[in-house]
């Protein structure tokens, strides 16, 4: 791989993990598994250590993950609270014992081997005994305070039992039973709304709730088994803190282990396997941790991870089952999905009788036909996977899938014509069926599900059922068409049958309503994700909202146009090489009309990059601007406008104006004396500024508080300009 490809995936690594955490950390919605998140950092990861000239302090393998949120006041932790390295093989826990043992010169190590619980990292904050506060992990350094939602969690005391120190942080998880899980979707089945994924999910979106009577409705639990700060010392060794926070009466990992070096480790984690499904919380792995605290100090941590801990990744579970049938779905984007009808399986406490099978090119792949023996996989998700198949075990006469002949070229629901399309798979780019009706009863079902989701504008109490029968009774053809339905239509909706009614009710309308009128305040990077624009995903939509004021700019925009006459004369400019060995010149003056061509391109380049370009980010790339600008033009999108003005929602654009800060970069360190960091980063943003995660040479400011930490001596050593709160309001002045 040369520099410049390496340059091009690592940028587009850094982009995808991100996205990803951002769903991960702060929407509580991941798309991915744990493993397949941890297999691009890692390739990121490995990218960066063979081409160190692009690291960047930013990067997502360098930082925590971000999980604050707006509406929550922000509160720094007096010790920083980092993450795990985590690893799914014994032979990376081996030399994670290997790296300490030269690191303390010494291999006579005792470990403690603890569940991992998969739930929300959590900091409370105790003093003379008593709960004063409770922070999530946030971006490390500080988090969002969550005091009054802990506060809802029965099992946490208020107080300390017997003697405690003066300031302590204890630090654990908050996470969902599966009793309390099964419960809450059981209510949301009975309403017809979207169901829940997993606990863990369920637990990070209760507590990031805004209104703590709605967090106490579900009943989350709590964990504690670690410690931030704390004065004085009062323990010397993770098993004496074990033991201290049971004598505190805090709730505590059910079992640990105490054990001296990787041998005894290794064991006390394949044991942990076999107990960790009869635990209360989800256990997707274990830790390992060094005993002593002082020998964690001397090991040290990096500014993302201890040295002194690894945490141990189990596989998914699995089980085997037979492959009754293929079924076919159609999302809202029109991808014809197919879906396994299984004989029922006792899998990850549920009995799975449907799974995923991507489409038609990894069933191939596969090698899954009707009949067979096939292992699936829950890796958090409501509907598993199918792995692979067992063509040993094959019965005689199964036949491949063939999803084109098995609907006759049609689409199942409308009938419509379907073509193949690219897709991402698994192995790559692939190719899959879609319907080309845009107005596809399924279609249309699986947008207004979408429009509604909690990621998009958040209309709670409607789901794929209740989406569903609206577009069946033609209530609902655009989503935007909701408004439209009244609330006594809405309360008296039969989402049985005509033998077993059930009516969606006068209190699930209202709430419903209710939610359809608070969404209309949202601003627009919120519609034109909900509107399930082709190729604008969360994080597109979010950067597009900030460069529009509104629809009429967005469908009009000058920047997508210079998007796309920038990208077309990149395009002009690979062809106007003089020596080119593809294309090559005819004789002499065709080279120097190409040289001349190729300085006119630079120049318009340049002007496109210093001018309505500059700061655009890769997120708007030619690809997001053909499909925006075509799907506004397009008739589902002119029906969308207008639908949009009739009902006079006009959501407003987060604009950054040109401001004193246009063109410079900020990183923040430090607490600041009267502002909190997300009110500076906000003025930042309003003055045309940027904020970063980490110093380089092209930091233009570092505005440092109390406590700065290491960018501090970054910016000295690299002579970037540091400033002060006093300083920094003096410059937006």
């Amino acid at each position: 791989m040369t520099p410049a490809e390496a340059y091009t995936k690592i940028s587009m690594l850094r982009t995808e993990v991100a996205q990803h955490d951002e769903l991960y950390y702060r929407g509580a919605r991941p798309e991915i598994s744990d493993f397949e998140y941890d297999v691009l950092k890692h390739s990121l990861a490995d990218l960066e250590a063979q081409f160190p000239q692009f690291a960047a302090a930013d990067s997502p393998t360098q930082r925590v993950g971000d999980d604050r949120v707006q509406g929550f006041k922000e509160v720094a932790h007096r010790q920083k609270m980092l993450s795990l390295d985590n690893t799914y093989n014994e032979t990376e826990l081996r030399a994670f014992h290997t790296r300490l043992t030269k690191l303390l010169e010494t291999d006579d190590l005792r470990y403690t081997v603890e569940p991992k619980i998969d739930g929300l990292a959590v900091s409370l904050t105790y003093e003379d005994g008593r709960l004063i506060r409770a922070v999530t992990r946030g971006k490390g350094d500080r988090g969002d305070d969550i005091t009054a939602n802990v506060l809802t969690i029965a099992s946490l005391p208020r107080q300390l039992s017997g003697a405690a120190p003066r300031v302590v942080e204890i630090r654990g998880e908050i996470y969902m039973t599966q009793a309390e899980f099964e419960r809450l979707n059981a209510e949301r089945a009975a309403a017809g709304e979207e169901l829940y994924a997993n606990p863990r999910n369920t637990a990070a979106g209760t507590i990031k709730q805004l209104d703590s009577a709605e967090v106490a409705k579900r009943k989350l639990s709590i964990v504690l088994y670690s410690l931030g700060y704390c004065e004085p010392e009062v323990v010397r060794s993770q098993t004496e803190l074990q033991e201290k926070l049971s004598a505190w009466g805090l709730p505590v990992v059910e079992k640990y282990w105490t054990v001296r070096g990787i041998d005894e480790a290794w064991a006390a984690v394949g044991e942990l396997d076999q107990l960790r499904r009869t635990f209360a919380y989800g256990t997707d792995g274990a830790v390992v941790k060094l005993n002593d605290f002082e020998q964690q100090r001397t090991a040290g941590a990096t500014d993302k991870s201890p040295r002194w801990a690894i945490a141990y990744k189990y596989k998914p579970d699995t089980a085997r089952t037979r492959l009754r049938a293929i079924t076919i779905q159609v999302g809202k984007t029109g991808i014809l999905s197919p879906v396994a009808e299984l004989e029922p399986v006792h899998l990850s406490l549920s009995t799975i009788s449907r799974a995923t099978l991507h489409n038609e090119d990894e069933i191939r792949r596969k090698d899954i036909r009707v009949g067979d023996l096939v292992e699936i996989e829950r890796a958090g998700e409501v509907i598993p996977a199918v792995l692979r198949s067992f063509p040993e075990e094959r019965m005689a006469g199964a036949q491949e899938f063939d999803l084109f002949a098995a609907v006759g070229g049609n689409c199942p629901v409308c009938g419509g014509k379907i073509a193949r399309v690219d897709v991402d798979t698994e192995s790559g780019v692939g190719a899959a069926w879609k319907c080309q009706n845009y107005d596809c009863r399924a279609q249309r079902a699986g947008r207004l599900g979408f429009f509604c989701s909690r990621r998009a504008l958040a209309i709670d109490g409607l789901g794929e059922t209740v989406a569903a029968k609206l577009v069946e009774l033609d209530l609902v053809r655009d989503p935007p068409d909701l408004y439209d339905v009244l609330l006594e239509t809405l309360a008296t909706l039969n989402l049985g049958t005509a033998e077993e009614p059930r009516v969606f009710g006068e209190k699930n309308a209202t709430k419903l309503v209710a939610a359809r009128e608070a969404a209309r305040s949202l601003p627009l990077e919120k519609w034109l994700f909900a509107l399930s624009v082709p190729d604008v995903g969360e994080s597109t939509a979010r950067e597009l909202g900030r460069r529009h004021r509104n629809f009429a700019q967005l469908t009009d925009s000058k920047l997508l146009r210079a998007v796309l006459q920038r990208a077309a004369l990149e395009d002009e400019k690979e062809t106007q090489s003089p020596n080119s060995k593809k294309n090559p010149a005819k004789d002499d003056a065709e080279k120097e009309r190409r040289k001349a061509r190729r300085v006119e391109i630079e120049a318009e380049l340049a002007m496109l990059n210093d001018g309505i370009l500059r700061g655009v980010p890769s997120e708007i790339g030619p690809a997001v601007a053909a499909s925006t600008l075509e799907f506004f033009a397009s008739e589902p999108g002119r029906r969308l406008l207008v639908k949009l003005k009739t009902l006079d929602i006009d959501p407003p654009g987060t604009v950054m104006e040109a401001g004193v800060f246009t063109g410079k970069t900020f990183v923040l360190t430090g607490t600041l004396p009267t502002m909190r960091r997300e009110e500076a980063e906000q003025k930042i943003l309003a003055a045309g500024g940027k904020v970063s995660g980490g110093v380089s040479k092209k930091t233009s400011f570092v505005l440092a508080g109390a406590e700065a930490g290491s960018k501090l001596d970054k910016a000295r050593e690299l002579g970037v300009r540091v400033i002060d709160e006093a300083e920094f309001s003096q410059l937006l002045r």
